[in-house]
């Protein structure tokens, strides 16, 4: 039972979606989720982030902006 907990909280990078562990990410400053330490800075990091806050105008990330 305490692998499911332990399971659900775990982050995963936005933008490769690999689970990662609490040193290996930091948080993006724009899309506030979660960047694996291999992400940071590449081209689809970038791609990714702007994919994110172009739906924001669509209403497909929380409304609560």
């Amino acid at each position: 039972m305490p692998d499911i907990i332990k399971h659900k909280n775990q982050k995963r990078c936005f933008v490769c979606d690999e689970s990662v562990r609490d040193d290996e990410f930091e948080f993006h400053k724009k899309a506030h989720m979660p960047v694996c330490l291999k992400c940071i800075g590449t081209d689809n990091e970038l791609k990714k982030t702007k994919e994110l806050l172009d739906e924001l105008a669509d209403g497909f990330v929380c409304g609560c902006i």
